[in-house]
């Protein structure tokens, strides 16, 4: 083979194994929420028929793919706690975190509700001094769970027993200078890669992500994969698409990002209907796998640690590839 063609083949072939850029539409609003009365959507998840479920205060809220807002549940927490992170788990429920700011009254739980929204039950009982965040599911059926307050991982098997899976000093809190005025927090969003050879999650305060590489459901070692404080600070719930880019809602600064596979970072949305956006979920329908649903908590705003009137919302973008699928 020629020098030539074997520069042609080497450019070709890195050609390929480069991502492609990712590009997006401007958010465009789904369904504009209430501050006054509650709505504020920490969290938010998807089942395959297009529903979006949104955890506000002590409910779990559920847009229909009309668009018309709905009560799913009520989770049997004291008033002025949250529910926090949702998913469905391979069983076909879904689950949902629960937290508050103190360790009296105990909210610290994962609960489990029937796909009609009628049965609810504790799956899980944590550390009352913790924060249950956000969850996700492996292909074995246990589910893992992020605490900002205690800077930990913890792993649930189908008998609801918890085991702290990882604590790390990359998981933990900056409880010197916290980004969010309201308390500190550490590790918050969480997120698989396609094969579930690592895991990901966002440390809110110090703007890092990090990847935990995992074998046989073991932690390895975990490593910065991501740090920009300037960009990420703030950083709350992420999402893969299916050619590994992360897309990061940067709830501290109102800004979605996304980070191609090699690192790459770009500010995909800033402002307007981003207000302090806390979650992210690809639609799970053939007609909205491209669809990257947005949350917009605007805790900050209704705290008064950011100025302006605070307005959560619901609202998507339109990218250039599908997410990757949940279980």
């Amino acid at each position: 083979m020629s020098m030539i063609r074997s520069c042609e083949v080497v450019v070709v072939a890195m050609m390929t194994l480069a991502p492609r850029p990712a590009a997006a539409t401007a958010p465009s609003l789904v369904v504009a929420l209430d501050a006054s009365v509650g709505q504020l959507p920490e969290s938010i998840t998807t089942d395959h028929a297009g529903n979006i479920y949104l955890s506000m205060g002590t409910t779990i809220g559920k847009v229909s793919p009309a668009g018309v807002l709905s009560t799913f549940a009520e989770i049997p927490i004291a008033a002025g706690s949250f529910v926090t992170g949702l998913k469905f788990g391979p069983d076909g429920n879904l689950y949902a975190g629960s937290a508050g700011f103190g360790p009296d009254p105990a909210v610290a739980f994962v609960w489990q509700v029937s796909p009609d929204g009628v049965d609810i039950e504790a799956f899980a009982t944590l550390d009352p001094n913790g924060f249950p965040n956000d969850l996700a599911f492996d292909d074995e059926g246990d589910l893992y769970v992020t605490d900002p307050f205690l800077g930990l991982i913890w792993k649930i098997g189908a008998d609801g027993v918890p085991d702290v899976w990882l604590a790390d000093p990359l998981l933990e809190a900056n409880f010197a200078a916290p980004y969010l005025i309201v308390a500190p927090f550490g590790v918050d969003g969480i997120a698989f890669d396609r094969n579930k050879d690592n895991l990901y999650v966002g440390n809110l305060d110090r703007g890092t992500i990090v990847k935990i590489p995992v074998s046989d459901g073991e932690a390895g070692t975990p490593a910065v994969w991501a740090n920009d404080y300037a960009l990420l600070g703030g950083v709350d719930g992420i999402a893969f698409d299916r050619e590994g880019t992360l897309w990061c809602a940067v709830n501290g600064q109102d800004r979605l990002v996304s980070i191609s596979r090699l690192g790459v970072k770009t500010t995909v949305a800033q402002g307007g209907l981003l207000d302090a956006p806390s979650s992210l979920v690809f639609g799970a329908t053939p007609s909205t796998l491209t669809s990257l649903y947005v949350s917009s908590f605007a805790i900050n705003r209704v705290l008064g640690t950011q100025s302006g009137t605070p307005h959560p919302a619901l609202s998507k973008i339109v990218v250039n590839r599908p997410g990757e699928p949940l279980p």
